[in-house]
């Protein structure tokens, strides 16, 4: 890590490698454009900048943690069960199991569930990138350079006090999607632009891994060409007995048929 001598961010090198769970429809490396113009972010990812940007996780399991992190069994549902099951005198497991019964007789998705067709048409891709430079977002000296250029414009959007990991980590999107697309703009003391951000999980580290996840801007894609320093492999099927996958699931508390 360094700091940039014009900027104050926090320089870091990139992943080698990264993984990455997309539409084999669509493929690794053709995400949503988002509009110039657009005002309503709260459907963008947490680093969208206006153009494309691509996300992956230093591990597979962090990769499907990030991909599946909507289908959790959130705890507010996990305290209505538990109510439930307590006025009744059964069991979670029970009043679990009738209430995913009944939203499935209904032709809805239980909290906690996903179609066994989730996998189907997905893949999970291994990107590799060229060496450059990535910022790394939750370093003290990017929140405090980010703190000092944007000012009173960060309570424009909620921010009260000061830029902390709080909001680096939050769902505030219309907060970090402002700092990205501050980021990108940024010329760094060597004279090149930042690839990307290198960002937290929120979902925290695993194994032995730091759960660093990033997101990439493809700067050249966006002008209409295809040299941008990323490439995919074909991807792998993702079946249910995937450890990855299995982990997942376990950590989340989601099941699937």
């Amino acid at each position: 890590m360094r700091v940039c001598g014009k900027t104050g961010l926090a320089i870091v090198d990139g992943p080698s490698q990264a993984f990455r769970v997309a539409k084999e429809s669509y493929g690794p490396l053709n995400p949503q454009e988002r509009g110039l113009l657009s005002e309503n972010r709260a459907q963008w990812y947490r680093f969208d900048t206006p153009g494309r940007t691509v996300y992956a996780a230093e591990d597979a399991k962090t990769a499907l943690l990030e991909a599946l992190s909507w289908a959790r069994m959130t705890a507010s549902h996990v305290e209505y069960l538990k109510k439930t099951a307590n006025f009744f005198g059964e069991s979670l497991a029970t009043i679990r199991k009738e209430v995913e019964e009944q939203w499935h007789a209904n032709g809805h998705m239980a909290p906690g569930w996903i179609p066994a067709n989730w996998r189907d048409g997905r893949l999970l891709y291994t990107l590799s990138f060229e060496p450059g430079a990535w910022i790394d977002i939750s370093h003290a000296d990017t929140l405090a350079a980010l703190n000092t250029a944007l000012g009173s414009l960060l309570y424009t959007v909620d921010v009260d006090d000061t830029l902390t990991l709080a909001e680096i980590t939050g769902g505030h999107r219309q907060l970090t999607t402002l700092l990205s697309s501050w980021i990108r703009d940024q010329v760094l003391d060597d004279g090149s632009y930042p690839l990307g951000i290198r960002f937290p999980s929120k979902h925290g580290a695993i194994d032995q891994g730091h759960g660093y996840c990033w997101a990439f801007w493809l700067r050249r894609a966006d002008i209409g060409l295809n040299d941008d320093v990323v490439s995919a492999d074909t991807g792998t099927e993702i079946h249910h007995d995937n450890p990855a996958y299995a982990f997942a699931l376990t950590r989340h508390g989601i099941k699937s048929r």
